[in-house]
């Protein structure tokens, strides 16, 4: 017979997380979620394994104590997720590293990503419990027969609001009720394995009528009694602050997938100690990436075209890394040829600190190669959001075009806020790599030592002749009288603008003087559009 008993805690934090091979895991759970269609099942397990939290007393929450025999596991609500623990068997068998806790969490939102919804930063970090008595008294989670209040005592307990009660129980866009499981039974929406904002949509504008399911208890089924929804569903409309938010949900997916992703990534935190992040330790291996791929240059204009979308004016666009869809948005933009090369070298530090939003490593990654490479020290403050879905990228054409002239460059800088030193000290950032015709269609190095941060650039602008030339793939670029440098059009313009010019002559001849420039520039740069950071920091 088992004797349950609490087993000694085993450590399950830094460094253990850091050995996890996530984008492995990652990648198996797609597959899994791709041949089972199994999405709906492992959202369900992993809500109702982080819907058992009570702030007050800081008990539930995710720590899978469902794979224990009894406890939750048989509590009325998690009847026939024993099919989605099962599923995940194997995969934590190939994983022994992982706690259940983090992969039923990860396995969910991988779910939800593969089924067309927004994709939510993970943070690792959920320690299992031990034992059947870790389980919490049945009743946590929301009862699908009861109205708007039930709701927010249910989800106020885990302090979540209203607009957050709301996003969460749009959830119910994915899979459908099962009689045998839940005493209710059918579909919310036409695809149950779309994760969209159709529940919303269908919420409002379907016709609906009390009912009873085969099990006899109350449900809500459209007009050709092909769709369904629960008592508390149609609670959201009784009331004028919930029916608002669904209102919203239902017009803008785009807002409903950022406050979905915000509010199911707090949902599977509840209770889960903050990982602290190595910087130091995050900082040595970009560091050694950078020597052993001498890839500084590419690593800068990932992060560098990442920020470079800021508009002020619009507060849109900025570093949040939207480049990381490779099905199209900023990801397809002519500008970005390439840049899936420094996005594909960054992926296994990626995967060893997933703590780590991609706006931040790729920010983080382009300061640390700038010092490598023997530029300026460029201060660094966390707390960058992704994008989660590609629908968050911005129109093509806000980065510089290398055609252009001064103007031009006055007009995109100036959308970010940058003055006329900052834009030639931004430039200056030319003084690392060298340009690719397959990817810019331009061709050659800028200074004669491509991996090197220094003023060169700027000597070689003023000291150089450059003479307009068209290169292999028919743009005009300039030539030196070695034929071995390159200059842009826009890099050119610098010297015809007597503003501007003077900045080139100043940062030539005091190297310190440009370095002091760059990095205000830089950070000024990385940071558009977040301005969150300062508080994010101070805490």
């Amino acid at each position: 017979f088992m004797v349950d008993m609490l087993s000694p805690p085993q450590p399950y934090g830094w460094p253990q997380v850091s050995l996890i091979p996530w984008g492995a895991v990652r990648d198996d759970l797609k597959a899994l979620v791709d041949e089972k269609k199994c999405a709906p099942i492992l959202v369900r397990l992993a809500w109702h394994d982080a819907g058992t939290y009570d702030k007050k007393s800081n008990t539930g929450g995710p720590r899978a104590v469902q794979r224990f025999p009894g406890g939750e596991a048989a509590h009325g609500a998690n009847a026939g997720l024993d099919i989605a623990r099962d599923l995940l068997a194997p995969i934590k068998a190939k994983y022994p590293g992982v706690s259940n806790a983090d992969l039923w969490t990860l396995a969910s939102y991988v779910g939800i990503e593969a089924s067309g919804g927004p994709a939510i930063p993970f943070m690792p970090g959920r320690p299992d419990a031990r034992a059947t008595r870790e389980s919490v008294p049945d009743g946590r989670l929301p009862d699908a027969t009861l109205g708007v209040e039930h709701l927010r005592d249910v989800f106020g307990r885990m302090g979540l609001n209203d607009a957050e009660i709301v996003a969460l129980s749009g959830a119910h866009t994915l899979g459908r009720a099962h009689k045998e499981r839940s005493g209710f039974e059918g579909p919310w929406t036409e695809n149950p394995l779309l994760f969209d904002n159709t529940y919303f949509k269908d919420l409002l504008n379907k016709k609906w009528t009390l009912g009873e399911s085969p099990e006899g208890k109350p449900q809500y089924y459209d007009e050709k009694k092909e769709m369904m929804m629960l008592p508390s569903d149609m609670a959201l409309l009784d009331d004028p602050v919930m029916k608002g938010w669904v209102e919203k949900y239902a017009a803008d997916e785009a807002l409903y997938f950022a406050d979905f992703a915000t509010a199911y990534k707090k949902l599977t935190e509840l209770g889960v100690p903050k990982m602290p992040v190595r910087w130091d330790e995050l900082r040595a291996d970009i560091a050694a990436l950078v020597k052993e791929k001498e890839c500084a240059p590419i690593l800068v204009r990932l992060a560098w075209h990442d920020a470079g979308t800021y508009d002020r004016v619009t507060a849109s666009g900025g570093p949040r890394a939207a480049m990381r869809f490779a099905e199209g948005g900023e990801a397809k933009h002519g500008a970005n040829a390439g840049l899936d090369i420094a996005r594909a070298l960054l992926k296994p530090i990626a995967d060893k600190y997933p703590m780590v939003s991609n706006a931040d490593l790729w920010a983080f990654a382009s300061i640390v190669a700038t010092e490598v490479t023997g530029g300026p020290k460029i201060p660094f403050q966390k707390g960058r959001r992704d994008a989660v879905t590609v629908k968050e990228s911005v129109e093509d054409g806000r980065l510089p075009d290398a055609t252009q002239g001064s103007n031009h460059l006055r007009d995109v800088f100036g959308r970010m806020g940058m003055t006329d030193a900052e834009i030639v000290a931004l430039s200056g950032a030319h003084t690392l790599g060298r340009a690719h015709a397959d990817r810019s269609g331009f061709e050659g190095p800028w200074t004669e030592n491509p991996l090197k941060f220094d003023n060169t650039y700027f000597k070689n602008l003023l000291e150089r002749k450059w003479t307009l030339t068209k290169n292999s793939v028919g743009n005009f670029q300039f030539q030196d009288e070695t034929g071995t440098l390159m200059m842009l059009p826009s890099d050119v313009a610098l010297l015809y603008d007597d503003s501007f010019r003077s900045y080139v002559e100043k940062f030539a001849a005091d190297e310190k003087a440009f370095f002091k420039v760059y990095a205000e520039g830089y950070q000024k740069l990385t940071e558009g559009g977040c301005p969150y950071l300062a508080a994010i920091n101070k805490a």
